[in-house]
């Protein structure tokens, strides 16, 4: 890779690409926010140094503000060493061309063009990518920028790599205004062009007569002749407030005095590509002479000849003549014409029946040449040609162009040769030679003759693509068709027998719907029949008729039924006018079938057509359906009904067959209908009986808590029970089944024991929980605090002590001159560090107490703590 790297570079090298030498810039900034101005870019040079540290922020945005839009978001990498450069826009576009070498790591270096408010929230990025390092420059290219705006280019060495880059700018940075050259020396009488660049690209010279013009980049100036020291200074605003003083530059001009005077001349002017021109410099004695031009030219003759550019313009050559005192120089300006714009003309294909085409060349003035060219006329006999058009301007350069004159010669044309056709024949397709032609005559459309005209004479007509004509003629026959008769029919019904069929003239065919070879099926219905009978031309006609066939009527003697035992059937046909069935049944009467028949009906329409159908009345059996025991439940216990005996079931109040429902208190009847797969019904009934839900209380008014031995006595109140048991969780339990008994039980030992009572109806039972705690006998305990501040925050703002196991105290506090302060004899009792209504000292204080525990026990302490506020 860094093989290829080398070579690209040194293409790039010949290619004259070059490294432009560093500048004076000053270094990158750390960060963004002291980014570096720059108004060059071209020659600035910096490193990605180590002693850079990262510089970025983040921005949230997108989705819920899960996204980074900030400069750690938007660049393409992670950021290690990265410094910072400003710079206003000139153009939408910037590109420059970028060196990276020097590389400590080998990695190179990632840069980054981007713009955000104040460096800071959301960024912009317009260009994010590494250079590796590399012998050839590699550009950067950015768009979308609004000239006039500021934008940062962020360099950071790529994983940390610390390495050398120099910047070639092309486009797009506002720079200074220059000018050059800057520096001049001539002699007296002496000129120089001065170019201005950069700035905004409009320039304005200080007003000097010695200045050929006062706009423009390019000026000429005429020192005066005294020697001595001249400037000419050019503006041109930058609109850059990175750099205010960057709008000025001045040229330098210093006229020596000379000790010769040349002058300088030259052969010219000359044709672009013409060949060399003769430089002449007046003869000074002694002196050597040093010769300079476009393209690097330099020569020490006296009378050089030069080659100038190709590129039309002026082109101006300086001699320097040096005597051995001051030299003296002198300019001559050689003219390079441009080769007159030439062309021959444009011509389309002609025939080679014309007599001549006339030519017209560009500009007029100039001489036609070639095979058939005589003057400005081409004679089309010779076939097709490259003609010339030699033309000479006012300046004596001369340029040439040619044309290309297509010769076609005249077409021979055919129309085609077309069998005879019927009169009702498809258009015949028309096919002429060449193609491309144009079919005309009666019954001609298109490409296509139309049969029906008749035999006709057809006329085809062709021009080639130089314009060039020809014609021909065909005859196309056409004969009529025979006189056909289908013959005359019916009418029938649709189940009648087949009908013979005789058509004229006979030998043809019938054809239709219901058509077997020369009989008619009426079954088919009314249909329109064809009778097809060919000539001896081969020609084909055809006739048709129609068949009236009144269709037997569609009897319809209704679908098959099913009914339970017991029920009505009424049996009504349709499709005709009258009806009549067997099994003594009366068309549209209810009867009560007894079993499963098949009934036929018999249609008669009004034109005297029969039909026939048949029914089937199937009798189902009544479903024995049952709905399941009667139930005793408490209340709010979920009950389940499903019936038997059916398929589908539907109960009353409201109850969904197989889904789980509540019931309230009380009894209740449902009902169940069940429904066979034959759609017949049975019903059935349940009760459900609803009782209340017991309601276990247990209660005490003695102490819960306590000493070994602690006896404690339990009431019961409970509700809707018959019965009940005691569980006292120590291995004691009662039954009883009367609610006002109270139960006691004594408790020897330490611990937590949890007293259960469950009430019952028979049904269902509830509990309730009372817990009992047996603790040991404790010594007392004394904690207390070594410091305390009552400064009213809150926290610790109160001194006193902190108890266990205490029945009772007796303290006492007492501050450093030995003055009693306060006497704690309550529990309870605490210090709030005022004394006499004021905030006590700070400093260290005594305390001495006597404490009883809840065992009799007695203990004593004393000692001091600290009041801070």
């Amino acid at each position: 890779m860094k093989a290829l790297l080398l070579l690209l570079g040194i293409l790039v090298s010949f290619l004259g690409f070059s490294q432009p030498p560093c500048g004076a810039n000053p270094p990158a900034g750390n960060t963004c926010a002291t980014a570096t101005p720059i108004c060059e870019l071209n020659g600035y040079c910096g490193n990605t140094s180590a002693s850079y540290t990262a510089n970025s922020w983040s921005q949230s945005c997108g989705f819920l503000g899960l996204g980074d839009c900030g400069l750690t978001g938007e660049f393409c990498g992670s950021i290690e060493n990265n410094s910072f450069l400003t710079f206003v826009a000139s153009s939408p576009n910037i590109s420059f061309d970028v060196w990276v070498f020097n590389s400590q790591y080998g990695d190179g270096i990632q840069i980054m063009i981007f713009d955000a408010v104040n460096c800071s929230g959301t960024v912009n990025s317009y260009y994010c990518s590494q250079l590796a390092p590399s012998a050839g420059s590699q550009n950067v290219s950015a768009s979308g920028l609004v000239p006039g705006n500021t934008y940062y280019i962020m360099i950071d060495g790529y994983a940390g790599d610390v390495c050398d880059y120099v910047f070639a700018a092309n486009s797009g940075v506002q720079i200074p205004v220059d000018v050059s050259p800057a520096n001049s020396n001539i002699c007296p009488g002496g000129t120089v062009n001065l170019t201005a660049s950069g700035g905004n690209g409009t320039y304005t010279w200080n007003a000097s007569p010695d200045l050929n013009t006062t706009s423009g980049a390019n000026v000429t100036v005429t020192p005066p002749s005294t020697p001595g020291t001249y400037t000419y200074t050019v503006n041109s605003a930058t609109g850059n407030p990175l750099c205010p003083s960057s709008t000025l530059a001045t040229a330098t001009i210093v006229v020596d005095n000379c000790g010769c005077t040349v002058t300088a001349g030259n052969s010219g002017p000359i044709c672009s590509g013409a060949g060399t021109v003769n430089l002449t410099a007046s003869n000074v004695a002694n002196a050597t002479y040093s010769w300079t031009g476009p393209n690097g030219f330099n020569s020490n003759l006296q009378n050089p000849t030069v080659t100038p550019p190709t590129t039309p313009g002026t082109y101006v050559y300086t001699v320097t003549a040096d005597d051995g005192g001051t030299p003296c120089t002198a300019t001559t300006t050689v003219t390079v014409n441009a080769l007159p714009t030439v062309s021959a003309g444009s011509y389309s294909p002609i025939c080679n029946n014309l007599v001549s085409l006339p030519l017209v060349g560009s500009p007029l003035g100039g001489v036609f040449s070639g095979v058939g060219v005589v003057g400005a006329l081409f004679s089309p006999l010779v076939g097709s040609q490259t003609v010339t058009y030699d033309y000479t301007d006012a300046n004596g350069c001369t340029n040439s162009a040619t044309a290309f004159i297509d010769v076609n010669a005249t077409p021979n044309v055919n129309a085609g040769t077309y069998s005879p056709v019927c009169t009702d024949a498809a258009d015949i397709p028309l096919v002429g030679s060449p193609a491309g032609g144009t079919f005309s005559g009666n019954g001609v459309s298109g490409n296509n003759f139309d049969p029906s005209a008749g035999t006709q004479t057809i006329t085809y007509d062709y021009t080639s693509a130089a314009g060039c004509s020809g014609s021909a003629t065909t005859v196309i026959t056409v004969n009529p068709l025979p006189v056909v008769s289908a013959g005359t029919y019916g009418p029938y019904c649709s189940n009648g027998p087949s009908v013979g069929l005789a058509g004229t003239p006979v030998g043809g065919t019938f054809s239709g719907t219901g058509v077997v070879g020369n009989n008619f099926n009426p079954s088919a219905g009314t249909q329109t029949i064809t009778y097809t009978y060919t000539n001896a031309n081969g020609c084909v006609n055809s006739a048709t008729t129609n068949i009236i066939v009144n269709n037997a009527p569609a009897v319809n003697a209704g679908v098959d039924q099913a009914v339970c035992a017991g029920a009505q059937v009424t049996l009504s046909g349709s499709g005709a006018s009258n009806y009549s069935w067997n099994n003594g049944v009366t068309n549209n009467v209810a009867f009560t079938p007894g079993s499963t028949q098949t009934y036929t009906v018999t249609g008669t329409d009004g034109n005297g057509c029969q039909n026939t159908d048949q029914v089937t009345v199937t009798v189902n059996p009544l479903p024995t359906i049952t709905a399941g025991a009667d139930q005793q439940i408490c209340v709010g216990t979920p009950v389940t009904l499903s019936g038997n005996g059916g398929v589908s079931y539907t109960w009353t109040n409201g109850v969904t067959n197989g889904t789980p429902f509540t019931p309230g208190l009380g009894s209740a009847t449902y009902t169940v209908t069940g429904t066979d797969a034959n759609g017949c019904t049975g019903t059935d009934q349940v009760t459900i009986t609803v009782v209340p839900v017991p309601i276990a209380v247990i209660s005490s008014s003695d102490p819960l808590v306590g000493n070994p031995v602690l006896t404690v006595e339990f009431d019961n109140t409970s509700l809707f029970a018959s019965g009940f048991s005691w569980d006292f969780d120590d291995g004691n339990t009662d039954n009883t089944t009367d609610v006002n008994e109270s139960v006691e039980n004594s408790y020897g030992s330490v611990g937590v024991y949890d007293v259960v009572l469950v009430a019952s109806n028979g049904i269902c039972s509830t509990s309730d929980t009372l817990q009992v705690i047996v603790n040991p006998f404790n010594p007392p305990n004394v904690k207390v605090p070594n410091v305390f501040t009552p400064n009213n925050d809150g926290d610790n703002d109160y001194f006193l002590f902190d108890l266990e196991n205490v029945e009772k105290i007796e303290a006492t506090l007492i501050n450093r001159w030995g003055n009693l302060i306060l006497e704690m004899n309550e529990l309870d009792d605490q210090w709030d560090g005022t004394l006499n209504g004021n905030q006590a000292s700070e400093g260290t204080y005594f305390y001495k107490y006597t404490a009883t525990g809840i065992d009799g026990s007695v203990v004593s302490g004393q000692g001091f703590f600290e009041l801070i506020r």
